[in-house]
């Protein structure tokens, strides 16, 4: 006879019922029973093989009752046995190192301060020859303005002269 729990487990977790189905969870059962420590055991780990079939999707007793045989061949024999032998596969799984490397991981995206950004502003206005970062700025952007507005000229100008658009000679001979 079917344990009560089972089927309210396989209810609970959306699985279509049909007479023959009933009939599986039954061998399941068994399967558990002969394996299994105690009876309260057996139930426990047809439960938890409902329980991570439906969590993965499936939608039949064949892939619950995979699941079953391969904790029971695995000798998992109780609930807590099944745990151990997920976490185990579930780390094994996971890569600790790539090509003989350990593997590094990225590290967050930093973002910067405003005290930060202003250090940095002073810094390069030094190098550039300025004394004032806002007027470093002022200047910069006046010779990017520049640089934009004179772009088409300064191509063009390069094609008379024989420099691709990147300034390297064009090949004339062929």
């Amino acid at each position: 006879m079917i344990n009560k729990n089972i089927v309210i487990q396989w209810q609970q977790a959306n699985m279509p019922e049909n007479p023959l189905v009933y009939q599986d969870l039954e061998e399941m059962q068994e399967l558990a029973l002969h394996n299994a420590e105690s009876e309260q055991e057996a139930v426990k780990l047809v439960m938890l093989a409902i329980r991570s079939a439906a969590k993965n999707g499936a939608t039949s007793t064949l892939s619950v009752q995979r699941r079953l045989e391969k904790w029971i061949n695995a000798g998992a024999t109780t609930a807590a046995k099944v745990g151990d032998y997920e976490k185990q596969s579930q780390q094994l799984q996971q890569p600790r190192s790539r090509f003989g490397q350990p593997l590094r991981n990225e590290s967050a995206i930093e973002k910067f301060t405003p005290e930060q950004i202003a250090e940095q502003s002073k810094r390069l206005a030094k190098e550039d020859g300025f004394d004032d970062p806002e007027e470093w700025v002022r200047v910069t952007m006046e010779k990017f303005r520049e640089l934009r507005s004179t772009r088409a000229e300064r191509m063009a100008d390069k094609a008379n002269r024989g420099l691709t658009s990147s300034g390297k000679r064009v090949v004339t001979r062929f």
